[in-house]
């Protein structure tokens, strides 16, 4: 199937939208681990099952650090995939 070419301004949007979705995806993967982090903790205080120590308050930040790290990494490769099938266009 034959397509006209991009013009650089529609490439600089792909680039754009790419870097857009990325970023979501390392906050939204950050937001979910925060949203895990409070609901052990708080299971774990309300149930006693589960005793966490002195990490039981910070829980909550440590998930929301290592989730934004972890949404780096597939933010990145979110966008790599983006950037490949829109610019290949």
């Amino acid at each position: 199937m034959w397509t006209l070419p991009q013009s650089p301004l529609q490439k600089i949007g792909v680039v754009f939208y790419g870097l857009a979705v990325g970023v979501g995806t390392a906050l939204c993967t950050s937001a979910t681990f925060l949203v895990l982090g409070v609901t052990i903790s708080l299971t774990a205080q309300s149930t006693g099952w589960i005793h966490l120590g002195e990490y039981q308050p910070w829980l909550p930040i440590i998930g929301l650090e290592y989730g934004f790290f972890l949404g780096l990494v597939i933010g990145a490769f979110v966008c790599w995939k983006v950037w490949r099938t829109r610019l290949n266009a």
